[in-house]
């Protein structure tokens, strides 16, 4: 089943994740992010994985900052706190 293209979705000012796809197992959003823009520490009610689509940021999970770029990364636990800072215009894929 093809979805669509990554590369093809809108760009937008401010950080709006955009669903991707979704069933009753997971679900996936594409979260654009312009430079130094930051997503807030929070955190997600379920486990989740990351996945660096273009761009670089830094992934702070537990205090500890982690620079991704492209291809990188990275999986979290349900309620774990954690931010991500854009050190260039980036976008990721968010699975949980």
């Amino acid at each position: 089943m093809i979805l669509g293209n990554l590369y093809l979705h809108e760009d937008f000012e401010k950080i709006k994740p955009q669903q991707v796809y979704k069933n009753s197992s997971f679900h996936v959003m594409l979260i654009k992010i312009k430079k130094d823009e930051i997503l807030k520490p929070h955190h997600a009610i379920t486990d989740a994985f990351l996945t660096v689509v273009e761009g670089s940021i830094i992934f702070t999970l537990h205090d500890i900052g982690t620079t991704l770029k492209k291809g990188d990364m990275i999986s979290f636990k349900a309620f774990e706190t954690h931010s991500v800072k854009a050190l260039e215009d980036a976008s990721f894929l968010l699975i949980k």
